[in-house]
């Protein structure tokens, strides 16, 4: 008994993206589940972080073309210090639904993964019934 379907199933949504190997498998519906709670949470990441990090971006910005910030060797660990303390703070505001956000895309993942398999190990079995036997 082969389960040529359930493992390349679950390998796609494993490799490419939650619901792509559910996708490959015909179940729509079900892959759209998955892909758009993926992307849903995804965007949700990289749109906070954008939000967090582009003010302290555009203030650098403002400091080195009025000429506040000026980097050679010397002061590059501290400026980097400085920087990644700004950004920590912007970011830790929003730590709570950025955790909820990142196990929801991994759980999206792992299930993807689950369902994939299951339902093309459904699907082997099928086809495996309905060949004759030689």
């Amino acid at each position: 008994m082969t389960t040529k379907k359930a493992n390349k199933a679950a390998l796609f949504s494993a490799i490419i993206f939650p619901g792509a190997g559910l996708w490959w498998l015909k179940h729509y519906g079900r892959a759209s589940i998955f892909i758009l709670s993926a992307i849903g949470s995804l965007g949700y990441i990289v749109t906070t972080l954008y939000n967090s990090i582009m003010p302290i971006y555009s203030k650098m910005l403002r400091d080195a073309e009025e000429g506040l910030i000026v980097v050679d060797a010397t002061n590059f660990s501290s400026m980097f210090t400085k920087l990644y303390q700004e950004m920590y703070q912007g970011v830790a505001a929003h730590q709570s639904q950025l955790n909820a956000a990142q196990y929801i895309f991994i759980a999206c993942w792992l299930c993807s993964i689950a369902s994939s398999y299951f339902v093309g190990k459904k699907m082997d079995l099928a086809e495996n019934k309905s060949k004759p036997n030689a």
